[in-house]
């Protein structure tokens, strides 16, 4: 039969070792029921014509002063110990003295029940500020870890408060705030990483453009405006935020920049080498580094785009000089047939034998490569242009093609 626990009143089964509230002892709550007076036997049949007297019952009698005292204190506890569960971790705990309290007092020792409940409000009363400054402590340390990378949060004001909510007894609330705090603060840590991630890219990103001379336009400027908000103290979670979708916007910047200065350069890379002739060996390499740099900036590869590009530059600069040293500059490449001009329906014929041939190269390709995808991308675009008569274009798409395949091996 189920009964209820004197500690917290909540119901306890008799199958239950424990109230699963307090904790109190199941078969000490089954003792008190067992204590109480049994019910009185029935009256005596009563004659007809007389009329039942009822017996008058005996009032309980009033607790004593220490009995209520324990009451008291056992409901200040109760209250006390829901305060610092909120706090999660670490919290103290003073349920096996209430349980003994309980006991001692059912035995009829309420003096000494009194005293062990006093004894247990006054260390909950200490482990409770002591572990209130123990999370303060520990909210300062993480702090002065982000100071020191760069950034002060507005939380100093906020502790300080708490502390004083703590010396002035007003626990309860100290714990609420703190429990915000620890909130904010987790946030912001989650917030300030990301956000070290996003400048990360954005200084690797502007170095390697300023190796390259890309010119950047106001994006180093707004690094720089970035640099100064973070530099202010008491950094809030709103002027955090708005500083992230600052330094993505930036980030977006170079994504825009960069591109578009390396295909101009690429451009005009390719112009260049497209007066040497395809079996033309000391601008193998040029023509190597070219299509890599080519891959990596359709891919959004920017970091490896501006590694080729920068080896690209070296490569252009060595074929000059060698130029520059040789007496008679390579001849250009002739066109197909007798060296004539070729007539618009010629070059027509010699780029679709061209596409075709390419075309079947691409095949031998492994199907899942990217450059098999690439090289199928490229046919497309080549194929329209030819369809659209633009046949210099096409000439230009089908021979940047050409020297691709000529560094990839086909599948066996």
């Amino acid at each position: 039969m189920p009964s209820n626990c004197p500690i917290c009143d909540q119901p306890i089964p008799v199958t239950a070792a424990h109230c699963s509230v307090c904790g109190y002892p199941t078969a000490l709550a089954i003792e008190g029921l067992r204590s109480v007076p049994a019910e009185e036997p029935a009256a005596a049949p009563v004659p007809d014509g007389a009329s039942a007297v009822p017996r008058p019952r005996s009032p309980p009698g009033p607790a004593s002063p220490e009995a209520e005292l324990c009451a008291a204190i056992s409901r200040d506890l109760r209250t006390k110990l829901d305060l610092v569960r909120q706090l999660g971790r670490g919290v103290p705990d003073v349920t096996s003295e209430m349980c003994q309290a309980a006991l001692v007092e059912a035995e009829g020792r309420v003096s000494e029940a009194l005293e062990i409940l006093r004894g247990a409000q006054t260390r909950l009363e200490e482990q409770t500020v002591e572990l209130l400054h123990r999370r303060l402590g520990a909210i300062q340390e993480r702090l002065d870890v982000l100071q020191k990378t760069g950034v002060q949060f507005a939380l100093r004001d906020d502790l300080q408060r708490v502390t004083e909510l703590i010396e002035g007894g007003e626990r309860e609330e100290a714990a609420a705030r703190l429990v915000d705090l620890e909130r904010r603060i987790a946030q912001f840590e989650s917030d300030w990483k990301g956000l070290q991630g996003l400048l990360a890219q954005i200084e690797s990103l502007r170095g390697e453009a300023s190796e390259l001379k890309i010119p950047l336009g106001e994006i180093s400027s707004e690094l720089e405006g970035i640099k100064d908000t973070l530099a202010e103290p008491g950094l809030t979670e709103d002027a955090l935020d708005a500083v992230a979708q600052q330094a993505a916007q930036t980030l977006m910047l170079l994504h825009e920049a960069i591109p578009t200065s390396l295909e101009e350069e690429l451009g005009r890379h390719e112009a260049s080498l497209n007066r040497y002739p395809d079996d033309h060996e000391p601008s193998a390499v040029a023509r190597r580094l070219h299509v890599e740099a080519s891959r990596h900036l359709k891919k959004g590869r920017l970091s490896e785009a501006i590694a080729s590009v920068r080896d690209l530059r070296r490569q252009i600069e060595i074929l000059e000089t060698e130029v520059d040293r040789t007496p008679t500059p390579p001849a250009p490449r002739a066109p197909a047939g007798t060296g004539a001009a070729e007539t618009e329906a010629e070059m027509l014929d010699r780029l679709l034998k061209k596409a075709r041939s390419l075309a079947a190269r691409v095949r031998t390709l492994p199907a899942d490569s990217d450059t098999a995808r690439d090289a199928a991308i490229q046919i497309r675009e080549a194929t329209d242009l030819l369809r659209s008569r633009k046949l210099k274009e096409a000439d230009l798409a089908l021979t940047r093609l050409m020297r691709m395949l000529a560094y990839e091996t086909p599948r066996s």
